[in-house]
């Protein structure tokens, strides 16, 4: 498989976290049977969650 061909939705899709469904990841995260792919998925979830907690958290009216 050409790398490149993977790589680039990769890319496509971490570069908007925002244009991502998180509840799909989750989703597939939970029911996915191969562990290998669940850890994957898993991943993927964590990483976009934290994405957009950021984005927020940098958001200049923010406030705890």
């Amino acid at each position: 498989m050409d790398e490149k061909k993977v790589l680039k939705p990769i890319d496509e899709i971490l570069s908007d976290p925002w244009q991502v469904d998180i509840q799909e990841l989750f989703k597939a995260s939970i029911n996915e049977p191969d562990e290998i792919k669940k850890n994957l998925y898993d991943s993927l979830y964590t990483y976009i969650l934290q994405k957009r907690q950021k984005d927020i958290i940098n958001r200049p009216d923010f406030i705890i």
